[in-house]
């Protein structure tokens, strides 16, 4: 935390140091998803690229203390080594923890926990005066709230506080196939009633008449020894095409088991 502390001063005193003179600036992450060319002018940038670590994973209150810059890859490869997870991670392994806040992220889980931003106990911001705040559910909750899909306009977050649940070894995945879009909000609302059984709900349209609604459960054990499936080598299909294939194939609903870590990132090699 020193060095936290040390880099956070330096960046506040830099916000001060041009909002005295009035002048405008941009904040270098250190890397982006964005495929557009940027240009930053050095003397008017901010640069927060070092803020990338895992702080601390407290086991007892199922937190983490996490930097702005750690991807969602890294961040719940630390987590599970302690047998945790956040409730809902972006699934593009490249997304940051600071992106997902000042984005809002919604994910397949989001219909049991919220979106990212409600998963977070604090938030600590540089305001654009250089002042160095922590903003949560009790304290300035209207910059926590607003702050979450501002993309970074109130201000430099430079620590948040996550929490987490317990993971397990794989998520029982289903593909409910469905023939219509009607068909398929129906399903997807009964689903999302039953938050005790299911722990990831989300859907896939193909054609107007056909498509999958998926469902996830968590669990350390395989019915019937089942096969482990997986996407994240280079032999393994594209999520969204295996399902179409299974969903073609049988039109009954179909259970496979994911490690987690796997089913997190499911859509990663058919999205770049």
């Amino acid at each position: 935390m020193l060095r936290h502390r040390k880099d956070v001063a330096v960046i506040a005193a830099q916000v001060r140091e041009l909002y005295q003179r009035q002048e405008p600036f941009r904040i270098n992450h250190g890397s982006t998803n964005s495929t557009r060319q940027s240009v930053f002018e050095r003397k008017r940038t901010i640069d927060i690229s070092h803020l990338k670590y895992v702080l601390n994973v407290n086991m007892e209150s199922r937190t983490v203390l996490v930097e702005p810059n750690v991807p969602m890859d890294r961040l719940a490869e630390t987590t599970l080594k302690y047998g945790l997870i956040p409730p809902p991670v972006m699934e593009f392994p490249g997304i940051t923890v600071g992106g997902g806040y000042a984005g809002t992220s919604g994910e397949s889980s989001s219909f049991k926990y919220g979106f990212f931003d409600r998963t977070i106990n604090y938030v600590e911001m540089i305001l654009a005066d250089g002042e160095l705040v922590t903003a949560s559910k009790t304290e300035r909750a209207d910059l926590l709230h607003g702050a979450a899909g501002a993309c970074g306009s109130l201000g430099i977050t430079t620590l948040v506080e996550l929490q987490l649940i317990e993971a397990k070894k794989y998520v029982e995945t289903t593909y409910h196939p469905v023939a219509s879009m009607p068909a398929a909000v129906e399903r997807i609302q009964q689903f999302i009633k039953a938050t005790d059984y299911y722990d990831y709900v989300d859907g896939i349209m193909f054609l107007k008449d056909q498509g999958a609604v998926i469902t996830g459960r968590l669990t350390n054990e395989r019915a019937n020894n089942n096969a482990v499936r997986t996407f994240s080598h280079a032999k393994d299909p594209w999520f969204y095409l295996h399902v179409k294939e299974v969903i073609t194939n049988d039109y009954s609903s179909v259970t496979e088991y994911i490690p987690l870590d796997e089913y997190l990132f499911r859509y990663d090699r058919g999205g770049f």
